[in-house]
């Protein structure tokens, strides 16, 4: 269920009174309102509306919205019965709406608010000439006027307000989002959705400058899936890249929601552990092991069996991230020489 108009921009029965109460508008002006409908508005409703537009298209502004002329006709039968209302039962919440409405409705068709402001002053001058000022009751029937006037335009005004305010933050929220998305596209590998070699390696040299316990140091694996190239040849690189696919999320599925992973490069990954003892960081590593090589990968009734090989070192005091890859990947290479599908600890 769609909001009122009042709801969407917090008219209440509070804030209408208060809005009342601001403009001086009492239950005695509801007589005066009625006298202004009967002696001034309608005998000259016709009148008012055939001049306010012989004056509206002279200015520029306006005359590029007047696009056509049956346009022009709505808005004149819509002016008319504007001010057939204008005044009456001004404290009902059903006037609020509908002068809320009016507001959004010269939003819509991208009337500025400077422009409405001056059509709508010219509109209640047209109404006060109207009123014989020898007549005992002018100066009640112009104060009205002015207060009703006033009411009106503080309605439109607020619509305005509001409105261009929640596009604004419409667009900052999209805007925001849309510079999420691409910060992480900037930081993502498109094929694996992990972080990026520059992502991951930047990550690495963030905890390694962080103050860490000896018991439990930073740790970083370099994980390379075996004979990869036969996959590729064997069954093509739309299925090797289905099967690297698999292979990260089987990897960030064996890790601690806290551990960072990404792919370094080609079929190779990388691992960092933070806060982790050697022993924790080799017992990582092997179920990382464990959940690539246990099942085969099935794509499309296609089983294919992989593994994969790590190289784990634990980060020396002030060690540098090239220092700790050199010595991962080191560690990388002996469990291939070791006959691939194992983890190698490097050299303290």
């Amino acid at each position: 269920m769609s909001l009122t108009y009042c709801e969407k921009f917090g008219f209440d029965a509070d804030k209408i009174t208060e809005r009342l109460q601001w403009l001086e508008l009492g239950t005695t002006d509801h007589t005066t309102a009625q006298q202004l409908q009967k002696d001034i508005i309608q005998p000259n409703a016709d009148t008012i509306v055939a001049t306010f537009y012989e004056w509206l298209p002279t200015l520029e502004e306006a005359r590029i919205l007047l696009v056509d002329d049956e346009l022009v006709v709505r808005l004149r039968q819509a002016q008319s019965q504007y001010l057939l209302n204008l005044g009456i039962a001004f404290d009902q919440a059903d006037y609020f709406e509908s002068r809320l409405r009016v507001g959004q409705a010269h939003v819509w068709v991208g009337l500025s608010l400077s422009l409405y402001q001056c059509a709508y002053r010219y509109l209640g001058d047209l109404i006060l000439r109207h009123i014989d000022y020898q007549h005992t009751d002018a100066r009640k029937l112009t104060t009205f006027m002015h207060k009703i006037i006033a009411l009106d335009m503080s309605l439109a005004i607020e619509t305005y307000h509001l409105t261009h305010v929640r596009a604004l933050e419409e667009s900052l929220d999209r805007s925001q989002r849309q510079q999420k998305t691409l910060r992480m596209d900037a930081a993502t590998d498109s094929l694996t959705g992990l972080a990026n070699r520059k992502t991951i390696i930047d990550a690495l040299g963030r905890v390694l400058q962080q103050p860490r316990q000896e018991s439990h140091p930073v740790v970083a694996i370099m994980a390379d899936i075996d004979l990869f190239k036969e996959v590729n040849d064997t069954h093509g690189h739309l299925m090797g890249d289905k099967v690297l696919a698999e292979v990260a999320n089987r990897i960030r599925s064996a890790l601690r929601d806290f551990d960072e992973v990404g792919r370094y490069g080609g079929e190779e990954f990388l691992l960092v552990l933070n806060g982790a003892s050697l022993t924790t960081s080799k017992n990582i590593a092997e179920r990382i092991r464990e959940h690539v090589h246990s099942q085969p990968i099935n794509l499309q009734g296609l089983e294919i069996q992989v593994s994969i090989s790590l190289g784990v070192a634990a980060a020396h005091a002030d060690e540098t991230t090239d220092s700790i890859l050199a010595r991962a990947d080191k560690a990388l290479y002996a469990a291939k020489a070791a006959g691939r599908n194992c983890v190698v600890i490097a050299d303290a």
